[in-house]
């Protein structure tokens, strides 16, 4: 099959978790003989905006077209941003793929689903965030609290900078009772009294892109959710897209090695060895961590922080430095997947102490892979991953004092983690992955035709 992936990144400029997924699925596509060209947004302030080159990595085809996601003059252009048709347009065109997977459209435009699936392709679109729900992905305010949904892009207007106008009585009465009524009441409340064109007459761009998006979403054949907690949030604002959306979880990205890394029992007097791997950034809620780590008696634990400083995090980065000062912490760069089991082979426990969202997790996956118990927030799809007291616990996110009693757990029960190992769970890796994704493609093709 000629199969056209579409992200917003793609290594090596861009490694996030969306960009490295897309990556390893692309090859383990590739080696089971099929035919993958990649069309993906990228960083590089060296060359011209909007600008377009192709290049080969690990042997896949690859168009990048540049946005450098600066000087944008408003909302629209994270989303809907025509400077992209062309060139897509021009692949659709050359390639004639059987099936086009859009993995991520940020920085990019939702436009491209409705151009592919106009031109008559079968269109897959996985759901790996909340990015066409929310402008700021995660569903999450700038002060870190959590937000329930747009709210229909009502929710959305303080994050975008929108004030409300005197007169806007109704608009204001929905903001000031979302949290006493039922959202079913709120829904009906805002179907007969506030239309979405009402709001877009008073100059609200936030509510032109829930709609803009509404519609967009009529297009793809099918919608996959990574899990049950994402496709639940899609179908309470996007009801009409439950016949096209399957929960299928992700596969994790290959690690070296068979796993069970956690050695024999350790005697009560040795430390357990805590670690965190992943982004270092404030939705990460390293910061609990740290305040959960300080309560422990000095001497029974340790700590290693594996994640790098970047320009997008220097000054979370620094203050949590600042705050290990004194205590058994240590800050590893960050590594290669694949190289996972030899990075952490000296640690006991992985701990993921998150505030936002999560939307899969390959984290717990990987240490459960490992052989690692997990302890991490309750929240968003992490309890989909974890079965307590089998492969790691669940503390209330947010709540050092909660997570700390989860790590006394190892401390007093140094035998704990070796115990935990054996029972881990069976994971799905990418190639088991792109096989399943290789039988939805062909279902759609032959259904196209």
């Amino acid at each position: 099959m000629k199969i056209l992936q579409v992200s917003h990144g793609l290594p090596p400029k861009e490694n996030a978790g969306v960009e490295l997924y897309t990556l390893y699925l692309s090859r383990a596509l590739a080696q089971l003989g099929h035919e993958i060209h990649v069309f993906c947004r990228e960083t590089d302030t060296r060359r011209e905006e909007f600008s377009i080159s192709e290049d080969q990595i690990d042997g896949l085809r690859v168009t990048r077209a540049v946005n450098n996601l600066k000087d944008l003059p408003h909302v629209r252009a994270y989303y809907d941003n025509p400077f992209f048709d062309q060139a897509f347009l021009k692949i659709l065109k050359e390639e004639k793929p059987d099936v086009v997977h859009f993995q991520h459209i940020f920085g990019l435009s939702a436009n491209l689903i409705r151009m592919a699936k106009e031109m008559g392709y079968p269109v897959v679109f996985t759901l790996h965030d909340f990015f066409l729900l929310c402008h700021r992905i995660h569903l999450m305010k700038e002060d870190h609290r959590l937000c329930p949904g747009p709210l229909y892009g009502l929710e959305c207007a303080s994050c975008l900078g929108h004030s409300l106008h005197p007169e806007d009585t109704r608009t204001k009465f929905i903001l000031a009772m979302k949290d006493r009524l039922p959202f079913s009441v709120i829904k009906w409340i805002k179907r007969f009294f506030i239309p979405t064109q009402y709001l877009e007459d008073r100059g609200y761009e936030v509510f032109h892109r829930y709609r803009y998006i509404y519609e967009i979403l009529k297009n793809p054949d099918l919608l996959l959710a990574p899990s049950r907690f994402v496709a639940d949030i899609f179908l309470r604002y996007y009801p009409s897209v439950r016949p096209r959306l399957r929960v299928l979880p992700l596969g994790v990205p290959p690690i070296k090695g068979n796993g069970l890394h956690p050695g024999p029992n350790k005697s009560p007097d040795e430390k357990i060895r805590f670690c965190y791997f992943g982004n270092i950034l404030p939705i990460k809620g390293l910061h609990i961590l740290l305040e959960a780590f300080k309560g422990l008696q000095q001497g029974r634990a340790t700590l290693t922080i594996y994640g790098s400083r970047t320009p997008w995090n220097e000054s979370y980065y620094d203050r949590l430095r600042q705050e290990a000062s004194g205590l058994s912490v240590r800050f590893r760069d960050s590594f290669q997947r694949e190289n996972l089991s030899e990075a952490t082979k000296d640690q006991d426990v992985v701990v993921l102490p998150s505030i936002c969202y999560e939307t899969f997790s390959f984290v717990t996956r990987e240490a459960n892979f490992l052989g690692y118990p997990v302890i991490a927030s309750r929240i968003g799809a992490i309890p989909e991953a974890i079965e307590e007291g089998e492969n790691g616990f669940l503390f209330a996110p947010g709540d050092s004092e909660d997570l700390r009693k989860q790590m006394l757990r190892f401390i007093e029960k140094p035998d704990l983690a070796q115990t935990m190992a054996v029972k881990r769970k069976k994971v799905k890796f990418m190639d088991e992955q792109a096989a399943e994704l290789i039988e939805i493609y062909q279902r759609l093709t032959e259904r196209n035709r």
